[in-house]
């Protein structure tokens, strides 16, 4: 749900699984119903996650309440009073602490679903569950209480004559007729109610920053000799206005062609850029040589009850070579506007990680609380356990055990042994590392627990061959967050020349400091899927047989010496080899096959890679706000149907409509990173991909002579 200003008409309806997509979310630019282009703010300013943060702090200083159960406490508050579920998965809780410092983050909540009135365009509240238990309770909520808001970016408009301001000129305008602010929606014209028209220029930094173009200096800085040439570097810091008072005019030329060359910018005020004796016409042809230092703008994080324009920033905005950023033109609907950096985690039962049962991790908490919580100058941790604890002072945690004492024992052993919860700490890839301790579940444990239920499916001779390993997920569920976003390319992580992870960050989705993060919105997906372990005997002995054809056939998709478009993908498949892209392009033709099997659109799946020196492996799970749980995925894994899977989604490979260019080209695709691969017949959705459609190679799984699965 997206809401501007309170003004019930100008609702917006938005999926919550968009919220936190790869290509929505906080610092996003959406285009309303109204046409007019709205920037998500930052969760700060969500108001059910800033109460959320607020109770929550409330409940961690609050001395009377126990320090260990802090958890049960939250959630019966944020749930009672606000209406908030929390999503329960705290091995993502600790990847999310080590991976983007917040130390003090201790929950996740869903975002809530509404949905709006078609007739008044206001939150349905009637028939929603939450405001209905809630009122029962006699805690009414206001529609802003649960929405996500916005605010106009761009934030220059015109009318019909082309006056040309910012909306905090037109809205005060309108204030001054008289008007009644709630009819400024979408903004209006205050002379004869029409709408205005928004502008969809603006301006983007490889750090993330986003500024609107400063018209008034633009006007100078095409207004002087030259008429605009070099690239503007200092227009927000030693360009004037053009006048005192400016009074600008957008016009457009209807015999000229379409382009930035039809339209001119001039101030009615001063004359600049009027073609007046002096003053030479200004259009907006070159625009794209603007490249301004960046001033650091984020105007996702503005105040939206103040009624200012004042734009919070970033000072010295820089590369990490200290050379100053430069900001470059774009728009408001472009392809480099906005990346969205975000992470999934499945849910894993702490038992299945650590070895740890829930009972047993919650006596843990116990320990670690109270060890924090003394001074311990001259105490290890072994010789402060060595006090009495009492299976009493536990009772408080509801454990209901035969015989707490064993517990509390066992408990103390693992605390001596030092914190569980370095487990994903001590490595140089902590996303690695999380993904591992997936793939050890599926692929040590023969069947899960509550909240990941899966089975071993008997395999074939004919699947045996390839897989030492297939599973039908029955139960699964996929939390996702977003962790930050970038503009003009998508951040990558990658590998120093020491092997070690160079990590890129781009800015927060909060506006408060780490330290005062205590909560994160967060969508939980419920599904069921299909989870693949190929025989790593078998693809090394593929790998070695065709050794010298392999590696040539890959060597155009290895890391080129100052190229960086791609850089992070080309990495993976230095260090996988072929078998990079043999799990990936499997994953994808078992998803296209799957359409024709079980209905499922690849937009509704989605893929989990598991591949690295140590892991083999792919996850194809129902997500992302799709069909759920309709037993599709799951009928297809016995043994029989997925043979038949796997032979007929192979023979469909083999028929591409753009072959015999498909097969026989040497690169194709974004950055040409794919090879024998298009839409016609390895490609998916772009949500179902976590490679972004790149990394694809059919032949290496068909081709006659070399193909893994030839003899199939």
């Amino acid at each position: 749900m997206l809401d501007i200003s309170n003004q019930n008409q100008y609702n917006q309806g938005i999926s919550r699984y968009k919220l936190l997509s790869t290509n929505a979310g906080v610092g996003a630019i959406v285009t309303s119903e109204a046409g007019t282009y709205v920037l998500i703010s930052d969760i700060n300013k969500w108001n059910f996650i800033s109460a959320a943060n607020v109770r929550i702090s409330d409940i961690r200083n609050n001395p009377a309440r126990s320090a260990e159960n802090w958890y049960d406490d939250a959630e019966r508050e944020l749930y009672g009073n606000l209406g908030i579920e929390l999503v329960k998965d705290l091995r993502f809780i600790e990847f999310l602490k080590l991976d983007k410092g917040l130390t003090d983050l201790l929950c996740l909540a869903a975002i809530p679903h509404l949905s709006l009135n078609e007739s008044t365009n206001r939150i349905n509240l009637a028939n929603n569950p939450t405001i209905k238990r809630l009122k029962d309770r006699g805690i009414d909520k206001k529609e802003e209480d649960l929405t996500v808001p916005g605010t106009h970016f761009p934030k220059w408009f015109r009318n019909d004559a082309g006056e040309f301001k910012p909306i905090k000129a037109w809205r005060e305008q309108w204030r001054k007729a008289g008007l009644q602010s709630w009819l400024f929606a979408p903004p209006r014209d205050s002379k004869n109610k029409r709408e205005l028209t928004q502008t969809n220029l603006t301006l983007i930094c490889e750090n993330g920053h986003l500024s609107d173009i400063p018209w008034e200096r633009y006007l100078r800085w095409c207004s002087q000799p030259g008429g605009g040439n070099g690239d503007g570097s200092d227009i927000f810091y030693n360009m004037d206005r053009c006048c005192d008072r400016p009074a600008l005019k957008w016009s457009e030329s209807k015999n000229r062609s379409e382009g930035y060359g039809s339209i001119f910018l001039e101030c009615t005020n001063c004359g600049m850029g009027s073609g007046k004796p002096g003053q030479p016409k200004v259009n907006l042809q070159g625009i794209n040589n603007l490249h301004p230092y960046c001033p650091g703008h984020k105007p996702w994080e503005m105040s939206l009850d103040d009624g200012t324009d004042d734009t919070p920033y970033d000072q010295g905005c820089s590369r990490p070579s200290g050379e100053r950023t430069t900001m470059q033109v774009a728009l408001a609907t472009g392809n480099n506007i906005y990346f969205a950096n975000t992470f999934s985690s499945v849910y894993v039962p702490q038992e299945l990680v650590t070895g740890i049962s829930d009972d047993l991790d919650r006596v843990l908490k116990v320990f670690e609380a109270r060890y924090a919580s003394v001074k311990r100058a001259d105490k290890t941790r072994a010789d402060w356990a060595k006090r009495k604890i009492d299976a009493e002072e536990l009772n408080v945690l509801g454990i209901d055990q035969p015989d707490m004492d064993e517990l509390v024992e066992r408990t103390r052993s693992i605390f001596i042994a030092g914190p569980v919860r370095q487990i994903l700490a001590d490595t140089d890839d902590l996303h690695e590392r999380y993904r591992e301790q997936e793939y050890k579940v599926f692929t040590q444990n023969s069947t899960g627990k509550d909240g990941l239920i899966f089975h071993d499916i008997r395999l074939s001779p004919r699947l045996a061959t390839y897989f030492t390993r297939i599973k039908r997920i029955d139960e699964l569920k996929v939390t996702s967050v977003q962790l930050d976003l970038t503009r003009v390319r998508p951040k990558e992580r990658l590998r120093g020349p020491d092997g070690k992870i160079i990590q890129e960050y781009g800015k927060n989705v909060f506006s408060v400091p780490v330290s005062e993060v205590f909560i994160l919105p967060a969508i939980e997906n419920r599904g069921e899927g299909i989870f693949f372990q190929f025989s790593e005997d078998r693809i090394a002995r593929w790998m070695d047989r065709y050794n010298a054809r392999l590696t040539d056939r890959i060597a155009k998709l290895l890391p080129i010496p100052g190229n960086f478009n791609g850089k992070s993908l080309r990495q993976k498949i230095a260090r996988g080899g072929p078998k990079f892209l043999l799990i990936h392009t499997f994953s994808h033709l078992i998803m296209r096959e799957l359409e024709f099997t079980c209905g499922y659109p690849t937009a509704s799946l989605k893929e989990r890679l598991y591949i690295s020196p140590n892991m083999e492996g792919v996850m194809i799970f129902t997500a992302e706000g799709s069909e759920g749980s309709m037993g599709g995925l799951i009928w297809q894994a016995e043994a029989a149907r997925m043979e038949e899977l796997l032979v007929n989604a192979l023979e469909r490979a083999l028929d591409c409509s753009a072959d015999p260019l498909c097969w026989e080209i040497d690169s194709q695709g974004v950055f040409n990173l794919n090879l024998a691969a298009c839409f016609s017949c390895a490609l998916v959705a772009e949500t179902a991909c976590e490679e972004r459609n790149l990394g694809l190679d059919r032949k290496l799984l068909i081709d006659a002579e070399l193909g893994f699965f030839k003899e199939i």
